[in-house]
């Protein structure tokens, strides 16, 4: 991930150009929701099935060409009433005859019962209890006549009193579908009441409309369709949520204010992904890089989050820093990918660009972002600072990575996997099968090396199979050559290994030497003993300048001379952290040049991060964001102490501010919703992990600051 972070957004915003890429439910194939709702007549049950239809299609739109509805109703209009009028609905709707690439949706909202037998059924306007059997439709039938369908994705739901209770008669005949629909389909029924429970009208509507409120805020399941269990999972925090909710009268057992929990009545298949349960919360994020390089590459709210704070307007063509300046360096790398073979390394401390380095070298190689006519000034850069046109063949951030989930990753990329097997060796031996055979070059940037989940591990296995492939093949002083072959030399395939890693600085930025080598970079030098190392902490000076004129030009109140002030103010006080400069940039451009004067936010710069976050957090709360300073630094703080790639929102954001603050947070979806909303929002970054969207600190740095946040003083916020 990039060491410079815009403001985090719970889903990308999609872009009004519509050539960029969308997902998967743009192309997907329409789908069919059948309804078999049985009013009665009263005008209260009547009215529930409405809400009900209303909440359905929240989640399977008929509007947009997703979803085609086909509702009860017999030819002339009137109600289902009879058994046969049942039967004949269910075929002239085409239910059985749905074809194998069309999602399924059979809805039955009606009466139900469960007889002396345990089986259930659908009561009818005709039915009558002493000739169940003639009258009434078996649950199970009506089940099963989506199920053994051709459609490869079915969903079932049943909304009838006691609709759990025909569970054991879909079990029992599940055994009846054909082997290969049992192994290829993913079929699923949800009943929405327990045993011996009565449905209640309304109770689905509300249940449905609130789990998809949470799917389209909170849960952010990073996955254009959704399984079962996840989609169960979100009908249960619902109903919890409504259920403690509802009111309860003095003396009345709380089990009577208890909701009802759609359950799953099938365990085969909830676990697979299923294309009859759209995620109403996905929204494609349009891709500006290649899948083998888009770990490290910019990401497209970066781009406009630069393309903004550079110019000032989105519509005014500038690329920002990460298209311009620190020219030297970018003509270093841009050198490198044009080598024969070889590996670089690219360090520095914390906060001095070195992922915004390889970002920009891996962004401006990539074909997908370059026809981009957005940003196409972005390659307009000095000469030699631009890389050709597919230089970075494959790109991954180590961070949180193992060896193996790394090694894997690029062997996809670059085309090659093991015969057999997936383990760590397995992965070793097709890299370095592939790297030193015959074919056209490639070039592998690993960044982010100390952030991997064992560096020195990653560092001695991950990187093992390009120590050779990355050697010049030249013989020592006086060796004598070997034999030449007969017939065309096999060329063995160049390969470029381009690393980022933290190191510490080999000065202060006060000039006092710093303690200590650093031990990674150390072992990744020893490693690969031939390495070009580029320090990017060098001399930052002139790039901090650099980089805040960019952020300040063309901006009211902005002056030349202000402009120039303010590169010096932050220049000095930001240590060599493009971080820190691109705090306080932030702040200068809300508050315009008066800050400069002001000796408090001068002192609190000189303080770093720390002293940036502390002002950022009392404006969000001076802005009226509904948060407190103690619940924004808690949210903030408990992101920091998210393992893997981040914390998720849902129940786990809230819960680790809990323990952080040691109290729970009152409306905590409200308050995260705000801190996503504030000005504090450029402190976080997205990624996704597990299929969900994760937030964590937009830097390592800021990172280890939150982590040792200081204890408040007494009296203080």
């Amino acid at each position: 991930m990039s060491e410079q972070r815009g403001p985090v957004v719970a889903v990308a915003a999609e872009p009004d150009a519509p050539r960029w890429p969308r997902g998967p439910l743009a192309a997907g194939p329409r789908g069919l929701l059948v309804g078999l709702v049985v009013p009665d007549g009263d005008p209260g049950f009547d009215e529930a099935l409405e809400q009900q239809l209303a909440a359905l299609e929240l989640w399977w739109p008929r509007g947009g060409g997703e979803f085609g509805w086909r509702l009860s109703a017999n030819p002339d209009g009137t109600p289902l009433s009879t058994r046969h009028e049942v039967e004949t609905y269910l075929e002239r709707s085409g239910l059985r005859a749905t074809g194998p690439t069309t999602p399924l949706v059979l809805f039955v909202s009606a009466h139900g019962l469960a007889a002396t037998s345990t089986r259930h059924y659908l009561r009818l306007p005709d039915t009558t209890d002493e000739r169940l059997l003639a009258t009434a439709v078996p649950t199970a039938a009506l089940a099963y006549a989506a199920l053994d369908s051709r459609a490869r994705d079915v969903l079932v739901i049943l909304n009838m009193c006691e609709s759990a209770a025909v569970q054991s008669e879909l079990v029992a005949l599940q055994d009846d579908l054909a082997p290969a629909r049992r192994q290829e389909a993913r079929l699923n029924v949800l009943a929405t009441t327990e045993r011996g429970r009565q449905v209640l009208g309304l109770e689905l509507a509300r249940v449905l409309s609130r789990a998809h409120l949470l799917a389209t805020t909170s849960e952010q399941i990073a996955h254009p369709h959704l399984t079962m269990s996840e989609f169960t999972q979100l009908l249960h925090r619902a109903a919890k949520l409504l259920e403690d909710e509802r009111p309860v009268r003095r003396g009345a057992r709380r089990a009577h204010a208890r909701v009802n929990i759609p359950q799953p009545l099938l365990t085969q298949w909830q676990h697979e992904r299923s294309r009859a349960l759209p995620n109403p919360g996905y929204v494609p994020a349009p891709r500006v890089a290649k899948a083998e390089v888009s770990d490290v590459a910019a990401t497209f709210d970066e781009l406009e989050y630069w393309l903004e704070k550079a110019s000032g307007r989105l519509d005014k063509a500038d690329g920002g820093w990460y298209f311009s300046g620190r020219t030297n360096l970018n003509r270093l790398l841009v050198d490198f990918v044009q080598r024969p073979r070889g590996t670089m390394i690219v360090t520095g401390g914390a906060g001095t660009g070195k992922s915004a380095l390889l970002g920009r070298m891996v962004t401006l190689s990539d074909p997908l972002f370059r026809s981009e006519e957005r940003y196409k000034t972005a390659l307009d850069g000095p000469p030699g600072t631009i890389p050709p046109p597919g230089a970075v063949t494959a790109a991954v951030s180590a961070r949180n990575h193992t060896a193996l989930t790394a090694l894997r990753q690029l062997g996809r990329a670059l085309g090659c996997e093991p015969a057999e097997g997936d383990e760590l060796g397995d992965w070793q031996s097709a890299l370095e099968e592939f790297l030193t055979r015959p074919g056209p070059p490639v070039t592998v940037v690993v960044d982010s090396l100390d952030e991997a989940y064992d560096p020195t591990h990653f560092i001695t296995t991950a990187l093992a199979p390009f120590v050779t492939a990355t050697r010049p093949a030249d013989r020592a002083p006086g060796a004598v050559p070997a034999p030449a072959p007969r017939g065309p030399a096999a060329r063995r395939r160049r390969v470029r290994l381009l690393l980022g890693l933290r190191s510490a600085r080999p000065t202060a930025h006060d000039g006092a030497a710093r303690p200590g080598a650093d031990d990674l970079l150390a072992e990744v030098a020893d490693r690969f003993p031939g390495a070009i190392i580029v320090r990017c902490d060098a001399d930052p000076g002139q790039d901090i300048h650099a980089y805040v004129r960019v952020l300040l030009r063309d901006q009211e109140r902005w002056g030349p001379a202000a402009v120039a002030r303010a590169a010096d103010v932050v220049g000095v006080r930001a240590a060599g952290s493009f971080l820190h400069a691109r705090l306080a940039v932030e702040q200068l451009r809300a508050a315009g040049p008066a800050l400069l004067a002001d000796r408090g936010w001068l002192d609190r710069v000189g303080e770093g991060i720390t002293g940036l976050l502390r002002t950022d957090i009392e404006l969000a709360v001076a802005a009226g964001s509904g948060l407190t300073a103690t619940e924004a630094v808690g949210l903030l703080r408990a992101s920091a102490f998210a393992l893997g790639r981040g914390v998720a929102w849902g129940d786990v954001w809230p819960a680790l501010a809990h323990a952080v603050l040691q109290a729970p947070l009152r409306d905590p979806d409200e308050k995260i919703r705000q801190l996503l909303k504030s000005r504090l929002a450029g402190y976080l970054t997205t990624d996704h992990e597990d299929d969900r969207v994760v937030y964590r600190p937009a830097h390592e740095q800021l990172a280890q600051i939150l982590r040792h946040w200081p204890t408040p003083r007494k009296g203080t916020p």
